[in-house]
Parts: structure tokens; sequence; C-alpha cells
């Protein structure tokens, strides 16, 4: 099965406000199709940003014929039955999640595609005010491409992913938001590439986590580019305690916060952010929605 453009599908809502009048900038949110336990929380996520930004939700469904493939000398190639069976299993689902949109007031369209799955949320992502996407699961199995998946695509995209946080809350993007600031340009980044977001936020506080490293830049710096977009963010700056992770966890609680939105810390001491132990004990532990890019 090949990517096709006769494959998409588009349903108007019933209740899509004029776009001219929504608040922020997200337009187009780019959905992966997974059945797993974390599903419907994603998905509820995905429609209260989609209701809340009147924008249009993409849903990308891959079928993991690559997880399936066999090579040997003669190249790579899938059993024939293999295919059949992940193709009528993705219609199965595929035929579920659009009776499940049809009763939603959101804009949508649902692609299927058989290309390798990074490439292909690359590709759409680039397109994309924002990436929704689960917390893989530590070991691989059908359809899951482990917690490396989210490393290769916070690394490449330009676009930032949305990972709902392990309580499964509702996603409130007029809540309070916390960023977490570093003062590195991966930081900046992550936040002039959630602006549509973060100026939609209540309110906002920065939690400047204080390490033994020169920033790149200064956080007045930050609290003047906020300002220009009208967010005037509360400043926070401390010293690690008992560890990044846990410290965020508890500063997020005192806070309210609904989201949090962070950029990459490869470089900090704080750990080796995108593909060390504070990603996996972010990904594996943090209660609330992440908003991550690099």
């Amino acid at each position: 099965m090949k990517s096709s453009d006769q494959a998409v599908l588009e349903r108007p809502g019933t209740a899509r406000k004029d776009s001219a009048s929504s608040p922020g900038t997200i337009k187009s949110i780019l959905f992966r199709v997974h059945e797993d336990d974390q599903f419907e929380c994603r998905l509820q996520t995905a429609l209260s940003i989609a209701r809340t930004c009147s924008a249009h939700l993409q849903c990308l469904q891959v079928i993991p014929v690559e997880a399936f493939a066999l090579v040997d000398a003669f190249g790579t190639f899938v059993n024939a039955e293999t295919i059949a069976m992940l193709e009528e299993e993705g219609t199965k689902v595929r035929t579920r999640i659009e009776e499940r949109l049809a009763n939603e007031d959101v804009v949508w369209s649902y692609e299927t595609t058989s290309e390798p799955l990074i490439p292909e949320l690359l590709k759409r992502a680039s397109l994309s005010d924002l990436l929704i996407i689960g917390r893989e699961p530590e070991e691989r199995g059908l359809g899951r491409s482990g917690r490396g998946l989210l490393g290769e695509i916070i690394c490449h995209s330009r676009t930032p992913l949305c990972i709902p946080g392990t309580d499964c809350e509702p996603f409130d993007a007029f809540g309070s938001a916390v960023i977490a600031w570093n003062g590195s340009v991966e930081a900046a980044n992550a936040i002039r590439q959630s602006i549509g977001l973060i100026t939609m936020a209540s309110k906002v506080r920065v939690i400047r986590i204080t390490e033994d490293k020169e920033a790149a830049f200064p956080d007045t710096r930050l609290l003047e580019y906020l300002s220009r977009h009208g967010v005037h963010a509360q400043l926070d700056s401390r010293a690690v305690r008992h560890g990044f992770t846990q410290d965020l966890i508890e500063y997020v609680a005192v806070a309210g916060a609904s989201f949090i939105v962070m950029g990459g810390y490869s470089h900090s001491r704080a750990g080796e952010f995108l593909f060390g132990g504070v990603t996996r004990s972010l990904l594996r532990e943090f209660p609330i929605s992440l908003v991550m890019a690099h």
C-alpha cells in the first residue's frame, strides 16, 4: 500500500468558528493514529486543541509494513499474507476512528500509508503547526518503534511535539503554562515554535533551573520576547534540589500547570535531554502534557 491522495477524507465539523476570530496560530494539527492504552488521551488532547484553535485535525495512520520486512541476499520483502493481515487490521482501525470523528465538532481528514514511519511523520509534520504523538514504550511491538522514535522526531523535526501527560487530564489551552528555560538555543527554538500555544495560556511561568553553564540567551531576552507577543511571564530561578525531573514535577504541581514547554538540553549538566536519562524519566512519569522541540 502506498500513500495516496485519494485516501484523504475531509469532514467538516458542525461548530467550527471563523478562523479569523480564533485565538493562537495553530491551524494544522498532525495526529499520529496508533491504538494503544493512551490512544483516548491523545485523541482528547487533539480534539481539545483543534476546537480551541479552530484548527484542522489531520490523522495519519501508518501501516507498520516495515516492521515485518525480511532482508536476504535478494533484497527486502514482506510476506503477502502479512501485508493482507496488516491492511485488514488497519482498515478496521480506520473505520472505528472515522465513525468517532464524524460525531466530533472539528474539521478533520484521514490518510493511510505504508511508507516508513519516521520519514513519513517528518514529511507530514513539515506543514503542520503541531504534532501530537504518544509516549512510546521501551519494547518494540506491532506498530511501535520505541522511544527512539521520539528522539529522532524531536531532533529532526521543526514542528513542536505535544505528548500528553501520564495523568491523562484534559488539555486546557487556556490554563496555566510553564516554560522550562535554560538559556539555550534549543529552549529558545522550542518557545518560538510553540508561541501559538503559549499566547493562549491564562498564566505563564518560566522556571530556570540554574547550572554551571553560560547561557546563550539571558533571562531578560526571553521575557522581552514573550512580552512582544502579549505574554507577561513570571520568572522563577532555583538550583537543582532533588533532581531535574523531580524538581520539574514538583514545580508544575504547585503552579497548577496544564502543559509545559521545553527544548533540548543535550549539552546540559542536568542530563542528556534528547536521548539520555532525563528524557526517559520525563516520558515515563511526567504528569502533564509536554510540548517539546529542538
